[in-house]
């Protein structure tokens, strides 16, 4: 029987070996990430990390250039025109500026901005690959690489402008962002379901690599020349040896016998010297050296020392592991992410679905004025404007309720307090009800956050009234991540407790509500939730989708398990939405018709309120104009999605009105 051969040194097996490593890393990362949230905590850390590494990549890239301008001796040519170098440097530096100067602030820029110079360097990263001398599969690879920052980024453009793709092509499209989006939550940041927080810059090709002689064409020449420089030596050599045999014997004639040295002795010292190279020689056998180093090394710049041409050859090979480690994944992840899309667009279209009529149901919408603020608590200048906006829109919806997120530090904000008191009174004289969902702020000791949310629900209940407030949201999830101190949900119901108690003694008519994350570990939580003596007059479930069926089994048992054993609260789905960057319109139009119209039937969800996250797709870090999500119903630029007449139709038809 045949043994099996395999090439551990081969390029498929290296290929294969990065992939497993990237996998395991990627693993790693994620559980640790999970149990800790460290790479949460700092993935903006992480992302400069990343900047140093491609700005050092650029720097590389741009004196590479630069040297091609300013090359004297013709040998060091590498294929480079002069007037393409030109070009490429100034492409390489527009990048250079842009990626490394503005990508930690992406979210607060125009995407335009960032696809400009990712076109331009598409251009040149085509004319390098397509004119070069090297194409092996590592090369390929990385142009696949650049072709997903490149797709990512045009998607990403087009949503600031109101475009998504139709048909299949959308399908295509959101496989491409989803894929970056799964990729970064597997290795940095779990909330990567609703904002990109890990951007790639393209790649730029370096042309002293992919332009110079292949290595064997090199090889092949440089033995050529060293045989020619061998005949031409060993000619001196014979003549030199013919005129030192000739002297040797003349001097031979002078030396008197027995002053000769021994011929044994001779013979050993040659002996020794054939040892020595013969080891050398076997050695040198033994070692297999990289052809992308070997590579590098040759087009490395002769005037710079040996050790900085060794440093450039391994940042090289290191530079390229790493995007080829990116890609290899982001290839694995590709024909999961295409069938979950499919599979997010085989449900019925909202008009479609025969909704049950529900007038006593609160259909809401997350609003972005008054949850969008800079770290001093401070609104947007137009907030006004912003506000009536927000309001006409709900009104067309035929929502109920507006809700929005408030923190601490809008409440110690003199000027924000003051607009918060005539934004919410403005939002109730239109005839609109009002959430508040006490968000605490940045604690991370118990103590301090139950203080902080029982001041604020004071002052929420003494000032507002609002018709429903939400104290301790998603407390088994991003709540307790915040905490750094070990506690179970038994731990805080006796707080959610106290302060129900607390506003329904300011403001009777407030409902007060407190939420769960839908995850499978969640259903004991909310058993517990129910069999203690909250007074709480709803309890809320936080339900967002994943791939192939959207959980809504999940959603079910959890509807189930409050139906058996509910002591006279209410059933909310209080936080649901689908982002459209990573998924699409029609699958976000689909699934949040499908959740609206599950909850309404008494036959399968049985819900008594619905909360979409959310109205607008909502600001950035600061709250002028940056986007970190794209769940809202509604464009940045105000143009209506397809979940818009959505929601809409199924609120009208929920309520009677059509």
């Amino acid at each position: 029987m045949k043994r099996a051969n395999f090439d551990f040194t081969a390029e498929w097996f290296r290929l294969l070996l990065i992939l497993i490593s990237g996998l395991l890393i990627g693993g790693i990362m994620f559980l640790f990430n999970s149990l800790t949230g460290f790479f949460t905590a700092f993935t903006l850390i992480i992302q400069v990390v990343v900047i140093i590494v491609f700005c050092l990549w650029y720097l590389r890239l741009i004196f590479a250039y630069i040297k091609e301008l300013r090359k004297k001796n013709p040998e060091k040519k590498v294929g480079v025109p002069l007037g393409w170098a030109i070009v490429g440097l100034i492409i390489t530096l527009i990048n250079f500026i842009v990626w490394i100067g503005l990508s930690v602030m992406m979210y607060n820029f125009p995407k335009v901005v960032f696809f400009v110079p990712t076109a331009l360097a598409m251009v040149q990263i085509l004319y390098i690959f397509i004119k070069s001398n090297r194409r092996n599969n590592k090369d390929w690879l990385l142009l696949t690489y650049n072709a997903f920052s490149f797709l990512y980024i045009f998607i990403w453009m087009l949503f600031d402008f109101g475009v998504d793709m139709p048909g299949i092509l959308g399908v295509f499209s959101h496989t491409i962002t989803s894929d970056v989006m799964w990729w970064q939550l597997f290795f940095v940041n779990t909330g990567a379901f609703f904002s990109p927080t890990f951007i790639f810059p393209p790649y730029l090709l370096n042309p002293r690599y992919y332009f110079a002689q292949p290595v064997s064409e090199y090889l092949a020449e440089k033995k050529a020349l060293e045989e020619e420089k061998d005949v031409s030596v060993e000619k001196v050599e014979s003549e030199k040896q013919i005129e030192a045999a000739e002297t040797e014997e003349s001097e031979q004639e002078k030396i008197l016998p027995g002053e000769r040295k021994p011929f044994f002795e001779e013979r050993e010292k040659q002996r020794k010297i054939d040892e020595e190279v013969t080891a050398i020689e076997k050695e040198i056998s033994r070692m297999k050296i990289d052809k992308d180093v070997q590579h590098a090394e040759h087009i490395g710049s002769s005037d710079i020392s040996f050790s900085y041409r060794q440093f450039i050859a391994r940042f090289d090979v290191f530079l390229r592991t790493f995007s080829l480690s990116v890609i290899l994944i982001l290839i694995v992840l590709t024909p999961l992410m295409f069938a979950g899309n499919i599979s997010m667009n085989v449900s019925p279209a909202y008009n479609k679905l025969d909704y049950a009529q529900r007038s006593d149901m609160v259909i809401a919408v997350d609003g972005s004025v008054f949850s969008s603020y800079d770290f001093e608590g401070n609104f947007s200048y137009y907030w006004n404007n912003e506000l009536n906006n927000e309001i006409d829109l709900a009104k067309e919806l035929q929502v109920t309720h507006l809700r929005y997120n408030i923190k601490s530090r809008v409440l110690n904000n003199n000027k924000s307090k003051q607009i918060l008191d005539s934004g919410i009174a403005l939002i109730q004289s239109q005839g609109l009800k009002v959430i508040l969902a006490v968000s605490g702020d940045l604690f991370f000791q118990k103590k301090e956050l139950i203080n902080n949310i029982y001041s604020d629900a004071i002052t929420f209940a003494q000032d507002y009234q609002p018709d429903y407030m939400v104290v301790y949201n998603e407390i088994n999830g991003e709540l307790l991540n915040n905490i750094n101190e070990a506690s179970t949900l038994d731990d805080w119901l006796p707080a959610i407790a106290n302060v129900t108690n607390k506003i329904k003694s300011l403001s009777p008519s407030t409902k007060v509500v407190s939420s769960l994350l839908a995850t499978k570990n969640g259903l004991s939580d909310l058993q517990t939730m129910l069999a203690y003596n909250t007074s709480l007059d709803v309890i809320s479930i936080s339900f967002y989708p994943i791939f192939f069926g959207w959980r809504f089994n999940l959603l079910k048992e959890y509807s189930t398990l409050f139906h058996q054993e509910s002591s006279g609260e209410k059933f909310w789905i209080g936080e649901t939405g689908m982002e459209t960057l990573n998924y699409g319109e029609e699958a976000q139009a689909r699934y949040l018709a499908k959740v609206l119209d599950l909850a309404a039937k008494t036959t399968e969800l049985d819900a008594d309120g619905v909360c979409i996250k959310s109205l607008i797709d909502n600001h950035g870090y600061t709250i002028e104009h940056g986007i970190t999500s794209h769940m809202g119903l509604v464009y940045f630029n105000g143009k209506k999605k397809k979940s818009f007449d959505a929601v809409k139709y199924a609120a009208e038809v929920i309520f009677s009105i059509v």
